[in-house]
């Protein structure tokens, strides 16, 4: 039994799919505010005019990219958190599965850091994602934290970095995936022994399938 043909998307809709990987593609090997929309458009070889029926300006693209760039991961770590309930161990699966992608795409990766560099938006995208669990861990007792801004803020700076460690080299071993966010948990207020052991099952969850 032959499987039913896929659902072609709409032109319009292809060709603004064609601009954005065309532009992640480009953002992966040259920072995003150096590059030009002249760039994309020769990068996605599209006219002057096919690019600006779907982006008015270089801002719109880079809010477009960045949420290409995160809604496609976020959605694979709901998956994969399944009937996880436990706040401080969802938070812990989600920022080591976002060190897994790195590892895994470098192009991905560097897309992200070079995006994130000059969209402010691209912070507000990822702290929406924790947020739930964050307020989740506040109200059951897990978490001991007197600013949410700040605490969120110290959840999306250690992806920035962790990830920038992976991509510059200086940090090879996987562990240290887990350690960063041993430590973010433990600047939740999570005690030693309990946040090792929660980084430690999402590592073991993240990377089951390899």
């Amino acid at each position: 039994m032959t499987s039913p043909p896929k659902k072609l998307l709409p032109k319009r809709e292809r060709t603004r799919l064609q601009i954005l990987k065309a532009a992640l593609k480009l953002f992966a090997r040259k920072d995003a505010g150096e590059a030009s929309i002249s760039d994309v458009i020769a990068e996605a070889e599209i006219a002057n005019g096919t690019f600006y029926n779907h982006f008015k300006t270089k801002e719109e693209l880079l809010e477009a990219s960045s949420l290409t760039l995160i809604e496609s991961l976020a959605s694979e770590v709901e998956t994969i958190m399944g009937d996880m309930d436990d706040p401080a161990e969802r938070m812990a699966l989600a920022g080591i599965y976002f060190f897994k992608k790195a590892r895994m795409d470098s192009n991905w990766a560097w897309a992200l850091i070079r995006v994130a560099a000059v969209t402010p938006r691209m912070s507000d995208i990822l702290l929406s994602y924790p947020l739930r669990d964050l307020q989740r861990g506040i109200t059951s007792g897990k978490f001991s934290i007197e600013s949410t801004e700040t605490a969120l803020g110290l959840f999306v700076g250690s992806l920035h970095y962790g990830i920038r460690n992976i991509l510059e080299g200086r940090a090879k071993n996987k562990l240290h995936d887990r350690e960063m966010m041993t430590l973010v948990l433990r600047g939740y207020g999570v005690k030693i022994e309990i946040a090792k052991k929660l980084a430690s099952k999402g590592f073991e969850r993240a990377w089951k399938e390899e």
